[in-house]
């Protein structure tokens, strides 16, 4: 979404995974905290978000990273694992080897998971190749996943792709994925329910803004128990606009399938700034149930709002205000995620540092320098300072963003992509707090 990291051009080692055990009381750190470094399994890879879960709790507490990679062709979306952050299971392929993947997303209820990606978008693919969305879905933990399934058809074309699943008050198990049709501009929702066939696509909004590849909306979903969160960008001007359902309230664990069932589409009164990359992010945590966040970037700020039901609040929250911080100024941010946490949220960005460029979040020149920073909130209301995880100064990290988060009531896992202006290196890194907000 911010522009994929990965390059047919080869020139250096790839960067390191680097997992950090933080041993303080709160989801931030400085520094100096930073620790030994470790790797993924599988070089030259990215992601864009959307790609760090995790499932079961205490001794089976496991931790599930997806990425696609171009070390190999052709490229393609990977999983790994692991029981505290640092110690990573061997990647295991999940794309087919008839087809490049891009966007990888992955989401987890129960002992079910499913992981997507898009086809035929990417520099090994010729302009106009048709792009499908494709989920892959594993129904004991991620031992072993099913072939590759089609969600979208062969023949079209589809804006980034995102998956989710919950665990139902009904005790169904759903699965979700939303995406953008880039040749109408509506977003489309699918769902399966227990096992069950997947459902006929439904439009629930449409996107008008266009891009050389087709209509572009960013579709994000996420889910947790029985609210379903739908967020998106509706037009060239960065508005962004949301739809949410209560399955609870409507009655039914396959109710997401109708579109009439769902709430109103809510518009929000600040819009994206898309011209810094700018996407909305919805995220949920099973550790808060019933609560869902939809966050973003203004030309100035990073802000959020809470939804809690089929009614969301249009007007969001400042988590912080573009500006300085120690001795960097930064002008610019996109890639805002807010996950719920036990205790409060946690907020994670990348931070675009004044530079001498006109536009500082443009990371397609070697003089951009871009930060991840994160802050927590006990209220959502008042956030901390943001404190630098991922600092554009390391050797070789010169562009580090798209972080996901994974909170539970003890540590805080943020992943972020990290590359050389150049993208001769680039890879998924994380850090890793001790404490919650």
């Amino acid at each position: 979404m911010s522009g994929r990291l990965g390059s047919t051009a080869r020139r250096a080692a790839p960067l390191a995974t680097c997992l950090v055990v933080l041993a303080t009381a709160a989801a931030h750190a400085t520094l100096s905290s930073w620790g030994p470094t470790t790797q993924l399994p599988r070089p030259y890879s990215w992601n864009y978000g959307n790609a760090l879960e995790s499932r079961g709790s205490g001794s089976t507490f496991r931790l599930i990273d997806v990425f696609a990679s171009d070390a190999t062709a052709p490229q393609a979306v990977y999983t790994t694992s692991s029981h505290d952050g640092i110690t990573w299971s061997r990647a295991r392929r999940l794309s087919g080897t008839d087809v490049n993947a891009e966007n990888p997303t992955i989401a987890a209820a129960g002992g079910t998971m499913i992981a997507g990606w898009m086809t035929g978008f990417s520099p090994y693919d010729p302009p106009g190749a048709p792009r499908r969305v494709q989920v892959a879905v594993s129904a004991d933990r991620g031992t072993s996943w099913g072939a590759p399934k089609d969600l979208s058809p062969r023949g079209g074309a589809v804006d980034y792709p995102v998956v989710a699943a919950g665990r139902t008050s009904f005790g169904a198990t759903n699965l979700y994925a939303v995406w953008i049709d880039a040749g109408t501009g509506r977003v489309r929702f699918r769902e399966r329910s227990d096992g069950t066939p997947w459902s006929p696509p439904i439009s629930i909004g449409a996107t008008t803004r266009r891009t050389g590849t087709g209509f572009s909306g960013f579709a994000n979903v996420s889910a947790v128990g029985d609210l379903v969160v739908v967020a998106w960008v509706g037009d060239a001007h960065g508005t962004v606009k949301a739809r949410a359902i209560d399955l609870g309230t409507a009655g039914s664990a396959t109710a997401a399938a109708d579109r009439d069932r769902w709430g109103a589409r809510t518009t929000m009164s600040e819009p994206v700034s898309l011209g810094q990359h700018g996407y909305p992010v919805v995220s949920s945590s099973r550790a808060v149930p019933g609560v869902a966040t939809i966050a973003w970037n203004t030309k100035t700020s990073q802000v959020f709002t809470t939804v809690t039901g089929e009614t969301i609040d249009p007007s969001p929250a400042t988590i912080w205000d573009d500006g300085a911080l120690g001795s960097r100024a930064y002008t610019g941010g996109y890639a805002t995620a807010v996950e719920p946490a036990p205790g409060g949220f946690v907020a994670t960005w990348a931070a675009c540092r004044d530079t001498a460029l006109v536009r500082d979040c443009n990371v397609g020149k070697a003089d951009a320098r871009v930060d991840v920073l994160v802050s927590t909130s006990t209220d959502g209301t008042t956030f901390t300072d943001p404190a630098v995880l991922a600092n554009a100064r390391a050797s070789g990290l010169r562009i580090n963003d798209a972080p996901s988060i994974v909170a539970t009531s003890d540590h805080v896992y943020v992943q972020f992509d990290g590359a050389t202006p150049n993208r001769s290196a680039y890879d998924v890194f994380a850090r890793v707090a001790t404490g919650s907000p």
